[in-house]
């Protein structure tokens, strides 16, 4: 969808007003943004390849603000790992977040150079109605996803307007993230894109008691 259609269906959906004298939709635009970026932060449905610069013996650096969150980092000399296997690998960690914008490095660099790195990264705002959260500037999110933005857009708008039929935005913000903020859509996109890749769920280890002998039965 462009910046203008998913801009309209918010201001009809709940019932904005436009006209001149009190224009309520300028700041759709603004929560469209919101939702992108809450999307892309919360789903991670679209990385790209970025190279930090490392220094020598230094582990720890601040990330740029433009990163919203890492994937999975390498340093050329060890297979990438994803961040969620961490707990299951403590022996060979690639990297610790110690907050959203602080990176450390394990082991550290031992020359200056670069580690590469998948991040999911900050898009541009969307400014001409043709714009679209598909471009690459603006997200490169697939258009299937973009009702995801939408939504969040009215749960914020339904809130602002004290939307009754709505419940104040909560209904919209169930469809979005779920009751405990868990399901809804954006759980729908996880799994859709944890379909489209290669990795698998961690196998499990499972121990059974033996069974007693048959004598032991007690009928």
């Amino acid at each position: 969808m462009t910046k203008q259609q998913m801009h309209d269906q918010v201001k009809y959906w709940i019932g904005l007003q436009d006209i001149a004298s009190f224009d309520e939709t300028n700041f759709i635009d603004d929560l469209l943004y919101q939702g992108t970026l809450d999307l892309l932060a919360r789903t991670r449905c679209v990385a790209r390849c970025v190279n930090l610069n490392v220094l020598a013996d230094v582990d720890t650096y601040t990330l740029d603000q433009l990163i919203l969150a890492l994937v999975d980092i390498e340093d050329g000399h060890r297979n990438r790992a994803r961040r969620d296997e961490q707990a299951q690998n403590a022996y060979y960690p690639e990297f610790t977040l110690i907050r959203s914008d602080v990176l450390r490095l394990d082991p550290a660099p031992s020359e200056n150079g670069s580690v590469q790195t998948w991040a999911v990264l900050k898009p541009a705002k969307m400014t001409a109605d043709a714009n679209s959260p598909s471009d690459e500037a603006y997200g490169a999110i697939p258009e299937e996803w973009h009702d995801a933005i939408v939504l969040y857009a009215l749960w914020k708008g339904s809130d602002y307007s004290d939307d009754q039929s709505a419940q104040m935005g909560e209904r919209y913000r169930a469809l979005y993230e779920g009751q405990d903020g868990r399901g809804g859509r954006l759980a729908q996109i996880r799994i859709a894109v944890n379909k489209r890749g290669t990795a698998r769920a961690p196998g499990r280890r499972v121990r059974l008691r033996g069974a007693s002998p048959r004598g032991a039965w007690v009928g």
